[in-house]
């Protein structure tokens, strides 16, 4: 009898203790729940708008960017899209949308209790993919105010979020108006938003055209933009669009028979990729989203009030002048199809990327359609069964698009192996940003060339020409041009093009034929230290290697960096930092900033100093004297005489003789090693522009004609000139016949012969150390260091 009194007491204690555990967990899961909730209410993991911001949901203008003439560049939206009315949308796409993603839309209050509860038992207790549950109302909630974070906790903490807010969305809006929001901010891939764009793009029509195939097909489309687009994917995508025509036949929204015929319709697409990038100067307006962005979030507006760059129907005047960007444009799209004609003839002779190749693989495993297969949980053998399969594709060329059955694979290495090219125009004393072309066609080519940090090659021998003057040497000394191999450089022994030495240069006319061995002596002779301090002077930040090749433009620059780093020559030895925007006005018209230059002054705030600062990661290079800017009057004004003479008699011959600019001109070439790169920094009195031509990486390059930046890059330069000349408008302010006494007037004398023989002490040198002009040899060892002891003994000797 005690004994079972004894073990009903223990079932009893035992029973009480997991009650109260229950009952603590249960309290912590509240807890826990409550806490999240609080979090997500505070907007720790992400926006909850509130009633004021949700009612101006559909009040949301876009950001218009102008031109400094007047013209509209473009806008920014809150998503690339086009917007539709609910009364301009095909009946059939919204009976699509509701039977495949919401049938009971009209029935809940924005949360689906039964869809959710589904979900809960198929995913925790049978272990199945049950789908999101996600309403309609809560699928905008997410286009609205993205996730910022997907994985673990933060899927729930998203959900929670998106109930909330799609609580508050069915509070304000009726079910045609939530209808109509969602059908104008949806994904349909491609970086396509909107049932507007998307029928455009998939079917070449409006969405009040879309047939009942059409519109199953794009509504299937949603769960998985990347694996049922009809375009890439037309299998997936039809056996997608005939579970949608089930659907809505299941609820009654079409008839059996209507379905039968529907199932039986092959998948046609009319597939027209719309210019989303269509505008003046796409990739500047792309670099000036980050500008604003950082603008808004860090500077107070006049009127103290905070604003959204996509939603609050900005103003924003810019730098550019439209008609300075178009002649940049036309002048890049040019020149850009001919080199591109002759790079494919090249190319289909010798190919450079196979099947297989690493840089190709690389390529596809950085680019935006495998990320997206990631997200949507594909294995690496499924994506690699998608990277190899063949499907209808639309190809950009030079002379409109085509249509290809290409693999991703393919496709990737079809536009890797296009040509690309920056150009930049400014203003040498204000800074102002006239023309930014970033690429050849903003929709294939994301990649800004302009902001590119790549070897400037000759290009970058103004710099050091500056600093010897700055150093103490003038034009008019003469340097020797010898062959020299540089042993503490691992043997490193720089060329002529022409594999011409002898004899000795002017600075001057060494830096218009663009001498290499005399630019690696003198850049020795002045110091790694002074140049890399004059570059820094000059405004450019990014390092700057400790080398002798650095003479011959091994630091990697941006063309925006470098071209700014060319104001200084016309601006007093100072350079000018580049400027992108004047004033931004509100929605009502009200100036909110103001970026003249009284209004920086007094407020100490600097547009230009702002933007380099973010847009130049690169940390000064050690040892500079940061505190000095701008070299002296005397040596910019040399410089401008100097590089005139390089388009005059050097290297930028060409902008005179093919493209006949008979005004006021100054410019420097460059071309990297194996071709890789061509350069042309130039300017006029009014006027400093710079372009480059490249590949994608340095496998995609000439290997013989035209692969120099005289055939390149200075060809673009000298058709825009050409188009400025051309306009009466444009010619009179930016190109007059001479550079201003103030821009050339310098105390050093420029008149001298461009080369002279070797001395009889550089023969005699050369006699005693056994050595010629034209054969390498070694600096830095110890044979050479003795050859100079003997040669200055007997020169003290001899009265050499």
């Amino acid at each position: 009898m005690n004994r079972k009194k004894r073990s009903g007491k223990t079932k009893a204690r035992l029973q009480a203790f997991l009650i109260k555990i229950f009952g603590y967990l249960f309290l912590l899961g509240a807890g826990t729940f409550a806490l999240i909730i609080l979090l997500v209410l505070t907007g720790v993991f992400g926006p909850v708008p509130g009633r004021g911001e949700l009612e101006n949901i559909h009040r949301m203008q876009a950001s218009r960017v102008i031109s400094v003439d007047g013209i509209r560049m473009g806008t920014f939206h809150l998503q690339n899209r086009t917007t539709a009315g609910l009364h301009e949308i095909a009946p059939e796409m919204i009976d699509a949308l509701i039977a495949i993603e919401d049938i009971r839309f009209y029935e809940h209050n924005g949360i689906d209790n039964r869809a959710l509860l589904r979900v809960l038992v198929r995913t925790i207790l049978l272990r199945q993919n049950a789908g999101g549950g996600s309403t309609i109302t809560q699928q905008l909630a997410k286009n609205l105010y993205p996730r910022e974070n997907s994985r673990g906790l933060f899927i729930i903490t998203d959900k929670l979020r998106e109930m909330i807010i799609a609580r508050r969305v069915e509070r304000l809006y009726s079910k045609d108006e939530i209808l109509e929001l969602y059908f104008n901010t949806v994904s349909f891939g491609e970086d396509t938003f909107g049932i507007d764009m998307a029928s455009r793009r998939f079917f070449n029509k409006a969405p009040s055209e879309l047939t009942l195939n059409e519109s199953a097909t794009l509504a299937g489309l949603l769960q998985a933009t990347t694996l049922f687009n009809p375009h890439r994917n037309p299998e997936r995508s039809q056996a997608r669009r005939n579970v949608v025509l089930h659907q809505m036949q299941r609820y009654g929204m079409i008839s059996e028979e209507l379905t039968e015929n529907a199932l039986a319709e092959p998948l046609l697409t009319d597939y027209s990729r719309t210019a989303q990038s269509e505008g003046l100067a796409p990739y500047f307006r792309e670099h000036l989203r980050g500008e604003l962005q950082r603008i808004l979030e860090t500077k107070q507006a006049l009127d103290g009030n905070s604003y959204n760059l996509t939603t609050d129907g900005l103003i924003i005047h810019t730098t550019i002048d439209s008609k300075i960007q178009r002649a940049a444009e036309r002048s890049v799209s040019a020149r850009m199809k001919q080199l591109q004609e002759i790079f494919d003839r090249e190319q289909r002779a010798r190919p450079i990327f196979g099947e297989e190749d690493p840089d190709v693989l690389q390529a596809w495993r950085q680019s935006w359609h495998y990320r997206q297969l990631k997200i949507q949980g594909y294995t690496e053998e499924e994506i690699e069964e998608i990277l190899h399969t063949p499907v209808p594709t639309q190809l950009f060329t030079w002379d409109g698009y085509t249509v290809k059955k290409l693999s991703p694979y393919e496709e990737l290495r079809y536009y890797i192996t296009f040509l690309n090219a920056g150009f930049l125009a400014m203003h040498p004393k204000t800074g102002h940003v006239f023309a930014w072309v970033g690429g050849i066609d903003h929709r294939h080519f994301h990649f800004d060339q302009v902001k590119a940090n790549r070897q400037p090659g000759s290009a970058f021998k103004p710099v050091l020409y500056a600093a010897a003057l700055e150093a103490g040497r003038e034009p008019c000394d003469y340097q020797r041009n010898i062959l020299a191999s540089f042993t503490d450089y691992d043997g490193w022994t720089p060329r002529n093009h022409r594999e011409e030495y002898g004899g000795r240069y002017s600075l001057q006319a060494a830096l218009a034929q663009s001498v290499n061995t005399v630019a690696v002596h003198l850049a020795m002779d002045t110091g790694l230290p002074a140049i890399r301090q004059t570059a820094s002077a000059m405004g450019i930040s990014s390092r700057i290697p400790e080398a002798p090749s650095v003479a011959l433009g091994t630091a990697e620059v941006s063309l925006l960096e470098l071209t700014s780093a060319y104001t200084s020559f016309l601006n007093e030895g100072k350079p000018a930092e580049p400027q992108f925007i004047t004033r931004i006005y509100n929605a009502a018209g009200e100036l909110i900033y103001d970026f003249s230059e009284e209004f920086a002054s007094e407020d100490g705030f600097s547009l230009s100093r702002f933007s380099l600062e973010n847009l130049q990661t690169a940390a000064f290079t050690p040892g500079a004297d940061e505190s000095k800017i701008g070299i002296s009057p005397e040596t910019a004004a040399a410089m401008v005489s100097m590089l005139e003479k390089a388009v005059l008699e050097g290297t930028g011959t060409p902008i005179r003789s093919q493209y006949g600019i008979h005004s006021a001109v100054a410019g420097k070439t460059g071309t990297t090693q194996n071709f890789t790169d061509g350069w042309f920094i130039g300017f006029t009195p009014e006027l400093v522009f710079g372009t480059r031509v490249g590949g994608w990486n340095s496998r995609v390059r000439f290997r013989e004609f035209p692969a120099y930046a005289s055939q390149t890059a200075l060809p673009i330069a000298g058709l825009f000139l050409r188009e400025l000349a051309s306009d009466t408008e444009l010619k009179n302010p930016y190109m007059p016949e001479a550079f201003s006494p103030e821009q050339v007037h310098t105390p050093f004398n420029l008149e001298c012969a461009d080369h002279r023989d070797d001395r009889f002490r550089d023969r005699f040198r050369d006699f005693v150390t056994g050595q010629s002009s034209d054969e390498p040899r070694e600096i830095g060892t110890e044979k050479e260091e003795e050859s100079r002891n003997i040669f200055r003994r007997l020169g003290r000797r001899l009265g050499l």
